[in-house]
């Protein structure tokens, strides 16, 4: 007689894919790379060569106190784009010591990457711990990095009074921006960590499955 058809329990793989781990790394890496992109060319910029060269205006010498109106207008001109022009290339003198700094935030956040990604390409979970303080310094050094160019574009604001206020919603809106953007990708990395880790099934009759490799991620037996 033949026997009724039992189907065999279900197998439940608890084993996490690698590819938690490995997608975050290889996130890292891109972000890495065009962080290091725009570093070359932040170092390459040559700013005091261009306070040096780049000028529009002549220094209009003393004020015509007994000239003609249109002598006097004429100087007063004169005066206002000799004044831009001198803001300007002190603008282009203070970014040019900025760069400095600049690198070295981008130095600290690059091999603080660099570490998250090794770890995460090994699948040790102190990569995901990692990867979170890389974000941490990667948007406080971005919001640092707008306001502190802001300030330094501030003495230009008196000749161009109408770009004031849009220039604060636009720091306000980058500002907003970027941490709308890094909190994106904070839940992501979490996202990504929970599911990375073992996951923990009740022995049952109704299903088996293959028990998790031995690793660092697994506690020890107990006696």
């Amino acid at each position: 007689m033949e026997q009724p058809y039992a189907p065999s329990p279900p197998i439940i793989d608890l084993n996490p894919s690698p590819w938690w781990s490995w997608g975050v790394a290889i996130f890292l890496g891109i972000m890495v790379a065009l962080a290091a992109l725009g570093a070359l060319a932040l170092a390459l910029i040559p700013y005091d060569y261009i306070a040096t060269e780049y000028t529009w205006a002549e220094d209009p010498g003393e004020y015509p106190a007994n000239g003609s109106k249109e002598e006097q207008d004429g100087w007063n001109e004169s005066n206002e784009q000799w004044e831009l022009q001198q803001l300007t290339q002190t603008l282009l003198y203070e970014m040019e010591e900025e760069v400095p700094l600049q690198l070295t935030l981008f130095a600290g956040v690059t091999l603080v990457g660099i570490g998250a990604m090794i770890l995460l390409a090994r699948q040790n979970p102190n990569g995901f711990k990692l990867a979170y303080v890389w974000l941490l310094f990667s948007t406080s050094s971005n919001i640092y990095s707008t306001l502190r160019y802001n300030a330094l574009m501030s003495d230009l604001a008196q000749f161009f009074p109408e770009e004031a206020v849009s220039g604060t919603y636009q720091v306000a809106a980058s500002i907003g921006g970027t941490l709308a953007c890094n909190l994106t990708v904070l839940a992501v990395l979490i996202t990504c960590a929970v599911n990375s880790q073992p996951k923990h099934l009740e022995e049952s009759g109704f299903h088996l499955y293959h028990p998790p490799p031995s690793s660092s991620l697994q506690p020890p037996p107990k006696d």
